[in-house]
């Protein structure tokens, strides 16, 4: 088999799990412990993972074309500002529609330390893989490098879980055969509540990529998650499963 048709050589959730989890750092010692604090904590299901962009966003973008002048400290710390209130307006509207529980991850911040993009992304991956039921998206959410990978993760669930000789793709206190179950049927929706399939997600993502570059703004992780998009759906429709 061509090791381009490996779930492995595609998996958002390989790729970050495999260059945290084995580094020896006090990040790596924090990710390792948030999940065994999760993993401890059982029957909280159904679980709603709120995605919202945190440093990106099209807010960012439509800044940096309202005022190029400003400096990119300046325009973070309002753009973080406007994303984190957009979050807890979702938190609010997804508990009284669902009346289910809600993780909001932009409420984690790591004490002490200084986390890299591949910390969190390992972290937030890893949680929907292993705890979620839901995903929800907030409004613009094909803007946001996070909010794409975390809904391609998502839809890569379809395929299986990666295979790796060292790590485990699975709830380690949960059976596998309910893991993968739910893994597989996580549901995605807007920020109306309204579900999205992948097709749906692409449609998005190639919307988002066109904006972008009509302003004058390369994305490259939009476009990795676009390809990946592409390659799993091609897969799904293959009845691949690992």
């Amino acid at each position: 088999m061509n090791q381009t048709d490996i779930l492995e050589s595609q998996s958002l959730w390989y790729k970050y799990k495999t260059k945290v989890w084995v580094e020896e750092t006090p990040q790596t010692s924090t990710v390792h412990n948030i999940m065994r604090t999760l993993r401890s904590i059982h029957n909280v299901n159904p679980l709603a993972y709120i995605s919202v962009p945190i440093t990106s966003g099209k807010i960012y973008y439509e800044l940096k074309l309202k005022y190029p002048e400003k400096g990119n400290t300046e325009l973070i710390k309002e753009v973080i500002d406007h994303n984190y209130h957009l979050g807890w307006k979702m938190i609010n509207a997804i508990i009284k529609r669902n009346k289910c529980s809600v993780l909001y991850p932009a409420d984690l911040t790591p004490a002490h330390q200084k986390w890299e993009q591949e910390h969190f992304q390992a972290l937030w991956l890893s949680i929907i893989a292993e705890k979620c039921t839901e995903l929800h998206l907030c409004k613009g959410w094909e803007f946001s490098n996070g909010g794409v990978e975390e809904f391609t993760h998502v839809m890569q669930l379809r395929l299986g879980v990666p295979q790796h000789p060292q790590l485990i793709f699975l709830n380690t206190k949960e059976n596998e055969k309910k893991s993968r179950k739910r893994m597989r049927s996580i549901k995605t929706y807007d920020h109306a509540g309204k579900e999205i399939s992948l097709q749906d997600g692409l449609v998005a993502v190639e919307r988002s990529l066109s904006w972008l570059k009509e302003n004058g703004f390369i994305s490259e992780k939009l476009e990795n998650c676009q390809q990946i998009l592409m390659w799993t759906k091609e897969k799904i429709k293959e009845g691949f499963y690992q």
